[in-house]
């Protein structure tokens, strides 16, 4: 079954140069969840919120348990040719709070930005399926 591609991944650069280091034991684990995130990324992971100093509210989180991987994400209001933007701020191993300080701190920097999201979007690297 195809199904519609409702959403356009764009990964941080940061995201995208953690993606590529990736072990390659996990990373199908990971291009599926990326890949789910075309088709329905407004039904999969779970909302966050704030706590402590680590402020993610709109952002949601995939877990990835058997890779041992978290991916944090945003749903921008952009639209490009009828597809919602899914923003990936990191993806990073499990371990501790690291993911979601990094991630607080690239939203930190999306939200304070005198720019608009539209103009990151245009630094982000389009999601393009599996690595080579």
């Amino acid at each position: 079954m195809n199904k519609k591609r409702r959403f356009d991944v764009r990964l941080d650069p940061d995201a995208a140069k953690e993606y590529q280091k990736i072990d390659n034991s996990v990373i199908r684990i990971v291009d599926k969840a990326i890949d789910e995130l075309e088709i329905r990324a407004d039904e999969v992971g779970k909302p966050l919120g704030n706590k402590r100093e680590i402020k993610l509210i709109g952002c949601r989180e995939i877990k990835l348990r058997d890779a041992g991987i978290r991916i944090i994400f945003k749903i921008a209001s952009e639209v490009v040719d009828i597809l919602r933007i899914v923003y990936v701020l990191t993806i990073e191993s499990r371990g501790k709070d690291y993911v979601f300080k990094t991630a607080h701190k690239r939203f930190r920097i999306l939200q304070s930005s005198k720019y608009k999201i539209s103009e990151f979007l245009k630094n982000a690297t389009k999601w393009r399926g599996r690595r080579k």
